[in-house]
């Protein structure tokens, strides 16, 4: 983006010579001149106006150029001051070193002076902008620091949005600040918070239009390509002038897209009273913090959105753990009184009463997974996944004489998990038990991998194995209208061994019946499971 062409005061009270001067910087060297006669006026218009650079003759009635650079130093101590002389005495120019101008020229009007002149006041205005600007990239980065650390304990966008424009406009590099939404319907951009300035005097920016004012531009383009957009040379609108510092007479503003994972979330728009804000380095770390900012935003949403649904699945959960099981246990006994007095019905009231069993079985796994979810999502409890083995198939063996049940086991196998570990195997068996052959015969093995990390429960059946659609549902994580699974028990073992670092998995290779595999995480004593799982990583 080019650099804003730059202001110089010349101070001449020689009328031919300061329009020569102007002239000739102006047009052959893009030099913005504005010139007073005097060193009076010089300081009435420092008063209400900023500049680049001081040009000023020496020899002048009243104050002179050297009395001027006193009282210019007395509010500014860094602005360049070029003294031009006449005379070009040695004691001037000793003068002048001594009172600390930037830069000492004889006068003269052949070109080659005024190129001289014309390539000291851009090597002075070149120096002071760098240094402005790098005392202003510190101050903008510590300020985006904090602005992005205030905004961590918002509850809400409204509040984040707030806290941005507050503290934006409350620090020294900006002057005004607002956020505003994008309503696709309308094709507007709608500012939602400000400071600075009221949010009653801004307009909403109309994205298809094209009007150039204040900063609808740069918001349109931010819009439109995603990308920081800068304009040099904005100004107020007179309703609120007076909200701001009124000696300035235009503005520098950043229009900064909100963008996170390619959704929009609106548009941050900034305003700075100094004329070469938002360069290079300042506009890349006001994209990032636009990102940020889109992000902390998707976060509060996504909250929100998580305790909405926290909330409906507590609602779900009562009435599957106490309305469903109170009524269906009312239809168990009204099939049972059904079956002893019409003996013709019994055949259906026996239907009823397994499908009323099945019914509340399922309620039952409901309750199991609410406790599962509801616990602790990470865990250094270590449990003998042997032992587990071991007790759930002695009770299936006692439940199903007519299976048989098998188990080739170590003589121990410390995992990390707790006692719902052993709901999950037992899932997985009953499984394998129900979708058996004629004959169930089911296997269970505990044996550790390879890398010795982690070990593998492994459960066959003679079966027909899980379906694929199954199978695709537990992958996937989400049941559709398409896919879904046939029960709760695949889901209960897959979310308590994921709950412990582990997973489960389907042999999707056997023909002679189905494999389930459920892959824990071994324990190593002293040793934390969870050391290396960070939300921040190592880095």
């Amino acid at each position: 983006m080019p650099e804003a062409n730059p202001r110089v005061l010349h101070v001449e009270d020689n009328d031919f010579f300061a329009k020569v001067t102007s002239g000739i910087l102006d047009d052959e060297y893009d030099i913005d001149v504005y010139t007073v006669e005097s060193a009076e006026a010089a300081l009435e218009r420092l008063e209400t106006n900023r500049f680049d650079c001081i040009v000023s003759d020496y020899d002048m009635p009243g104050m002179d150029g050297l009395e001027l650079l006193d009282a210019v130093r007395e509010t500014d101590r860094d602005v360049p001051f070029i003294l031009l002389t006449g005379g070009g005495s040695e004691q001037i120019a000793s003068k002048a070193i001594s009172a600390g101008v930037t830069d000492y020229l004889k006068k003269g009007t052949d070109q080659e002076q005024f190129a001289v002149l014309a390539n000291r006041i851009e090597n002075a205005v070149s120096r002071r902008r760098a240094e402005r600007l790098a005392n202003r990239q510190i101050a903008v980065n510590d300020l985006i620091w904090d602005v992005s650390q205030s905004i961590l304990q918002a509850s809400s966008r409204e509040d984040i949005e707030q806290i941005v424009c507050e503290r934006l406009a409350d620090s020294g590099p900006y002057l005004l600040a607002w956020v505003g939404t994008v309503d696709e319907e309308t094709a507007t951009v709608r500012p939602e918070a400000s400071a600075g300035v009221e949010k009653r005097y801004l307009d909403t920016v109309i994205l298809h239009g094209d009007r150039e004012e204040g900063d609808s531009l740069p918001v349109r383009k931010a819009v439109e390509t995603q990308e920081v957009q800068v304009k040099r040379g904005a100004r107020l609108k007179e309703r609120f002038q007076n909200e701001v510092d009124a000696n300035v007479e235009s503005y520098a503003v950043a229009a900064v897209p909100l963008v996170y994972e390619n959704c929009a979330y609106g548009v941050l728009s900034v305003w700075s009273d100094v004329r070469h804000a938002f360069g290079e380095t300042e506009r890349r770390v006001l994209s990032k913090f636009g990102n940020n900012l889109a992000y902390a935003i998707d976060s509060v949403q996504t909250r929100k959105e998580l305790v909405r649904r926290e909330q409906r699945l507590q609602v779900f959960n009562r009435i599957l753990r106490h309305n469903l099981r109170n009524d269906l246990n009312v239809v168990l006994g009204r099939a049972e009184n059904i079956a002893e007095e019409f003996p013709p019905a019994a055949n259906e009231a026996s239907i009823i009463r397994q499908k009323a069993s099945e019914l509340i079985e399922i309620s039952e796994k409901a309750r199991e997974v609410g406790k599962t979810l509801d616990g602790e999502s990470r865990t250094t409890k270590q449990i003998d996944v042997t032992d587990c083995v071991k007790r759930t198939c002695e009770e299936f063996r006692q439940s199903y004489p007519d299976v048989a049940i098998t188990t080739e086991t170590p003589q121990s196998a410390v995992v990390y998990g707790d006692k719902t570990l052993e709901a999950a195997i037992s899932e997985v068996v009953e499984n394998a038990i129900e979708h058996g052959g004629e004959r169930p015969s089911v296997s269970v093995t505990v044996s550790p991998s390879g890398d010795d990390e982690w070990v593998e429960v492994t459960v066959l059946d003679d079966g027909p194995g899980i379906p694929e659609e199954e199978r695709k549902v537990l992958a996937e994580g989400e049941e559709t209208a398409l896919h879904h699974g046939s029960g709760l028990g695949l889901w209960l073992s897959n979310w308590i061994v994921g709950k412990f670092g582990g997973d489960l998995t389907f042999d999707d290779y056997r023909t002679n019946g189905g494999e389930v595999t459920l892959r824990l995480q071994q324990a190593t004593e002293g040793v934390s499971p969870w050391q290396d799982i960070s939300p921040l990583g190592n880095g």
